[in-house]
């Protein structure tokens, strides 16, 4: 898949809202900063698993610089304006991938995160992943109970107590 040639979906979340989503690319740098600086301290300590306050080049590099198959990052726009972004990290042997999403904290309660956890999982499949994993903190009570009800497995990290990781088979 060539992101340059990727026409945007639409999704409908669950509460009516239409996002659009389409792979990111170079030159959607500042879009994801501005998105990171709107997202709050603890879901960015979420999402990376450590604290920060800003994004580095190379967190963001890592998301516009992608080969769009083995590793894939997807950004969500509603009313013209970037609400979300979601990463779908595979292996090389194409068996397993990593999820993550973060959204907007004035956008959450929408269903975003569930339209794109749902959307993440289909295109997990379809390019042959046999189990999908999210890694989350425990504090993460809306993401574990998100995942748990889209038939995600929680199981312990093992060594790292404060960690959950959370699998989906195909």
């Amino acid at each position: 898949m060539s992101a340059e040639l990727a026409d945007p979906i639409t999704l409908t979340t669950r509460s009516g809202l239409a996002i659009e989503v389409r792979p990111a690319m170079p030159g959607d740098e500042a879009a994801l900063r501005q998105l990171f600086e709107s997202v709050s301290s603890d879901d960015r300590r979420f999402r990376f698993l450590t604290a920060c306050d800003q994004l580095s080049n190379e967190q963001i590099a890592a998301m516009t610089q992608v080969d769009h198959w083995q590793t894939d990052s997807f950004l969500a726009f509603a009313d013209g304006e970037l609400v979300a972004s979601a990463v779908l990290a595979c292996d090389k042997p194409m068996v397993m991938a990593e999820v993550a999403i973060s959204i907007r904290s004035d956008r959450k309660g929408q269903g975003i995160g569930w339209s794109l956890l749902d959307y993440i999982t289909g295109e997990a499949a379809r390019r042959g992943v046999k189990y999908l994993l999210s890694i989350e903190s425990r504090e993460n009570h809306q993401a574990i109970a998100l995942e748990r009800e889209m038939g995600f497995i929680a199981r312990p990290v093992e060594g790292d107590s404060t960690l959950v990781l959370l699998e989906r088979r195909f």
